[in-house]
This record gives structure tokens, C-alpha cells and sequence, in this order.
């Protein structure tokens, strides 16, 4: 095993970050604990992925998994949703256009975050008489389910309407539906794999303690990578992974040159193929940041796309205070279309979200919420314009999300696609 990678803030440069409250200094040390045990059991090496799943998901620990507020100006990170109430009402319209083609149909949203979305696509939902037959939230969080349904009970509309459909929440998947599932920025929380060109091989880089480090009965961990030589679980996995990927890059004329880093999320077909299973018919919809194959592993970037997340600073320490950050990877779009189609399904679309909300009529609704109100509606005030033009921006240009993050349909049985991809397809890259 060799010593520490470069790659983002090293152990000394901890001490330039705020330091949280005692409370919650006290829960990542209890986390920090388990992961440590769970490092010493495996030998002293832990797969980075591993690491991953316990920082963000341990049972009442994980950053996922506990009550630390998350998104939001006063959270960690800012979703569309959130940016702007036009993505989830364009995003609706898209997802109404497939269940009326279907004959009706349900929607299950993975990962649904504050329910923001949830509120702003049922509310679509209801002004359009969508023939929707259920909404479900698949939510780990317990605290963010409280959240969802202290919101959604807020937003809904008072009066008794015969096309409302009371949103439910589910511990799993469901049995199997007909309709959308609509996931966003979820795959990117999914554990990855970390690797290191050493060589012209990649090594796996995991995750050791930082000898010395211990600090206040608290583990400190760094990172470590190694051949993968068959001594760790996963190695074979790895390999397998790896060789697919540096094949596909030399056959678009990519080398990794010395050093270079990346990801890859090694869970991400078997999460397909189960998404797939409970699909009778229609789409499964991700929004994510990401690109394909031969973009995303280049040279060009050779720190890979690691990021963590706290207080709205993003940096590359996955190690800094564990349970009280983000930890994302972006999407290889290429390994999800491979995915979708190893589990029966077609790529039916693949667009920027710029393309995606350009083409589902997202300046047309902007120019209707900032037009003159007309006799008997409230004018919107100038500050509330201004966000909603501002946050709109942020959607779509390219600095901003306009083209980090894609959208790709996933489709079983369904003729009818989302309208919003005839603007862009970028299938051909993938």
C-alpha cells in the first residue's frame, strides 16, 4: 500500500475550516468511530465506496441518515427545486404527457429532498387533471420524510378536489407500477469507486487512518491506494470495471497519463436493473450532474469529480468531519445507458437540463409569471421577479447547471417520450 493521495485538503489543512458545534462534533466522532472499527475489520483498507455508504447512510449516523439540516440557503447544497418552482412545473408537464399516453399511470420520486418538488408536480398535476393514480416518495431519511410531509401538508390545496391524490411513503420499492420514476441528483450519492492511474494501471484508492492523526478520541482517516491485486474484496469487480472503461477511452484515442484521477459507481447496474424490475411500463427520468464515458474520465480531469458539500462550500475532503457533509460523484451517463439497456429498457432521451427545460417551454412560463397581472390577480412584487428570473438563470446557463447536469429517459413500453427532448439529443455521444 502506498502512502496518502494528493487529491484534495490534506489532514493539515483542517484547521482553515470552521469547526462545528459541539453536538454535532460529537456525532461525526461517533460515526468516525464506526468507520474505523468497520476499516480495522477489513484489514486496514477500506474500499472508498464503503467508506462512502457509512458517511452518508449508517443507520442514525450517515449524513443521509440523520437530522443535520441539508438543503436550502440554510443547508449544505440548493437543488433545482429549490432554485425555482418552474423545474418541478415543466418537469410535471413532461411527466402528464407520458401517463395520459399511458392511460393513466403513478409517479414514484427517489430521493425527494425537502418535497419541494413533490408540492410543485402535484400542483401541476391538479391544474392539468393529470390521470395520475398515486404519488410515492421513497425516502431513507426519517427526518427528511418529517420534512416532506410537514411541507406537503402545508402546500396543499385546502378545498376537497376529486383530482387530488394524497402522496404516500415507502421504506422499498414498490410492487411493480406503470408510470414515471423521477429521481434527481440521487445516482451521484451513490457509493463510487475511486481509482489512480499508477504505472498505466489503476489502482484503487481507498481509505486508512492518518497515523498520528487521532485527535480527541476521534479517527482520523486519509486516503490509500493500492494495486488491485485480489487481496481486497472488490478487487476482481474493480478490474473488471476499470478494463471496460480504459478499453472504451482508448478506443476514442484517451490515455490517462501518471496520477490521473476518477470515479465510477460500482452498485449503479444492479440499482438499475432493480428500478427496472418494478417498471411494467413507462419511464424511469434522471436529473443529474454528470457526462458521458470518454468526457467525464479525461485527462482534462485529472482530479476526477469528487465533491463534498457543507455549508454551501464545495471542496474535496471526503474526510472532514464524516456525517456532516455531502459526498457526490458525478454520473457516468454512458455506464447508466449501458445499465438501462442490460435491464430491458431503451434510452429514449438524453439532453443538458438546458435542453431539457428549453424544450419543455420554460421561458414561456416565465414570461407569463412576470407578464402584467391581469384584473383580479395579485401583481408580483419586484423582489420576488427578480428571484424568479434570477433562479431561472441559474437552471439554465451554461456556468451555472445549464450544462453540468443532464437528463436521460429510460424507457419499457412506452411510445409516448417527453416532448422536451426534441430541443437537444445527445444520445450519440453517449
Amino acid at each position: 500500500m502506498s502512502g496518502a493521495s494528493p487529491r484534495g485538503p490534506s489532514v493539515a489543512d483542517r484547521g482553515t475550516w470552521p469547526s462545528p458545534g459541539a453536538e454535532a462534533a460529537a456525532h461525526s466522532r461517533r460515526l468516525s468511530g464506526v468507520i474505523g472499527s468497520a476499516l480495522d475489520a477489513a484489514g486496514g483498507w477500506l474500499s472508498f465506496a464503503d467508506y462512502m455508504q457509512l458517511a452518508l447512510y449508517a443507520p442514525g449516523l450517515g449524513y443521509y441518515a440523520a437530522g443535520a439540516g441539508k438543503f436550502g440557503e440554510a443547508g449544505d447544497f440548493v437543488t433545482a427545486p429549490e432554485i425555482s418552482p418552474l423545474f418541478a412545473e415543466v418537469c410535471a408537464a413532461q411527466i402528464d404527457g407520458v401517463l395520459r399516453a399511458l392511460g393513466g399511470g403513478e409517479v414514484l420520486e427517489l430521493g425527494p429532498g425537502t418535497g419541494r418538488f413533490a408540492a410543485g408536480a402535484l400542483a401541476e398535476f391538479r391544474a392539468r387533471g393529470t390521470p395520475i393514480t398515486g404519488y410515492s416518495l421513497l425516502e431513507v431519511s426519517p427526518d427528511l420524510r418529517s420534512r416532506q410531509q410537514a411541507l406537503l401538508a402545508a402546500s396543499d390545496e385546502p378545498s376537497v378536489d376529486a383530482r387530488r391524490i394524497p402522496p404516500r411513503w415507502l421504506d422499498s420499492l414498490p410492487a411493480p407500477f406503470r408510470g414515471v420514476l423521477f429521481a434527481n441528483e440521487v445516482i451521484d450519492a451513490l457509493p463510487c469507486e475511486r481509482f489512480v492511474m499508477r504505472g498505466g494501471a489503476a489502482w484503487r484508492l481507498g481509505v486508512g487512518r492518518a497515523a498520528g492523526a487521532a485527535r480527541d478520541d476521534m479517527p482520523r482517516f486519509e486516503w490509500r491506494a493500492r494495486p488491485a491485486d485480489g487481496a481486497c474484496t472488490g478487487d476482481a469487480d474493480f478490474v473488471a470495471a476499470m478494463a471496460q472503461r480504459l478499453a472504451d477511452l482508448a478506443a476514442a484515442g484517451v490515455t490517462l497519463p501518471e496520477g490521473c484521477c476518477g470515479e465510477f459507481h460500482p452498485r449503479l447496474a444492479a440499482w438499475v436493473a432493480s428500478l427496472a424490475d418494478v417498471l411494467e411500463a413507462g419511464l424511469l427520468l434522471f436529473v443529474d450532474y454528470g457526462l458521458p464515458r470518454t468526457q467525464l474520465l479525461h485527462p482534462d480531469r485529472a482530479m476526477g469529480s469528487l465533491r463534498c458539500h457543507h455549508r454551501h462550500h464545495a471542496h474535496g475532503d471526503p474526510f472532514l468531519w464524516p456525517g456532516l457533509q455531502d459526498i457526490t460523484a458525478w454520473v457516468d451517463f454512458t455506464a447508466l445507458a449501458e445499465a438501462g439497456v442490460a435491464a430491458g429498457l431503451e434510452v429514449a432521451g438524453f439532453t443538458t437540463q438546458a435542453g431539457f427545460l428549453l424544450g419543455g417551454g420554460i421561458e414561456a412560463r416565465l414570461a407569463a409569471r412576470l407578464a402584467p397581472p391581469t384584473a383580479g390577480e395579485a401583481a408580483l412584487g419586484e423582489v420576488a421577479r427578480a428571484q424568479l428570473a434570477q433562479g431561472v438563470r441559474r437552471l439554465l446557463l451554461p456556468g451555472e447547471m445549464g450544462e453540468a447536469v443532464k437528463v436521460m429517459a429510460l424507457a419499457k413500453d412506452c411510445e409516448a417520450l417527453p416532448t422536451a427532448f426534441a430541443l437537444q439529443d445527445l444520445r450519440r455521444g453517449l
